[in-house]
């Protein structure tokens, strides 16, 4: 139908102007719709090649948090580790006690977190879900680690012992401990080597 019409209005007499014209009413919608679709289609992807991608995530939960240290810190975090790829870099978010806590979860299920730092009291409550990697860093004291009964090795330390959150309020005198479920070994072994520590991860199967 739509083949046969433009055949009629371009064999038609009329002058060209007149046939663009004719083409213009009958084809309008068609154009700007397929226009409109190019253009979606293509932001969305430019925004799927731009999009950054996480290299190394530190999350914090605490009873307060400034947030204008979470910018400060994840660009140097980013600045310490120099991820290599394309759009890559390293985060810290910040959550504060209460309802945001189910988002931290979710995210903590969901293994997009490497390192986390808690308060003391918040550290007792999730280190009895068992969830923790088990590690030892280099040089570090035995009784500088923190290792509940529900593990056979330490599972956590004192965040004062690193130079990067000693600057910052918020990461300041936090238990840090790592994810059980992280995927990013080699960022986590490559942070800690930026703070003088080489890290053994502790596995069941070893």
């Amino acid at each position: 139908m739509a083949k046969t019409k433009v055949r009629e209005i371009l064999q038609s007499d009329d002058t060209p102007k007149e046939k663009l014209e004719y083409l213009w009413d009958y084809y309008r919608w068609h154009v700007i719709i397929a226009l409109t679709g190019i253009f979606f289609a293509g932001y969305l992807f430019m925004d799927w090649v731009n999009r950054p991608i996480t290299a190394f995530h530190v999350t914090v939960l605490a009873p307060e948090v400034n947030a204008e240290e979470e910018n400060q810190l994840s660009e140097e975090l980013t600045a310490l580790l120099e991820p290599e790829g394309r759009n890559e870099t390293a985060y810290a978010s910040f959550t504060p006690h209460g309802q945001l806590e189910e988002r931290f979860t979710a995210q903590l299920t969901a293994a997009e977190y490497d390192v986390i730092l808690m308060d003391e009291p918040a550290f007792k409550e999730y280190a009895k879900f068992g969830t923790m990697q088990e590690f030892r860093l280099s040089g570090m004291a035995d009784e500088d680690y923190y290792q509940p009964e529900e593990y056979d090795e330490p599972i956590a330390v004192d965040s004062n012992h690193f130079e990067v959150f000693n600057q910052y309020e918020t990461t300041s005198d936090m238990v840090l401990m790592i994810p059980e479920n992280t995927r990013r070994r080699d960022a986590i072994s490559t942070f800690f080597e930026t703070q003088g520590y080489e890290i053994e991860f502790i596995d069941d199967e070893q």
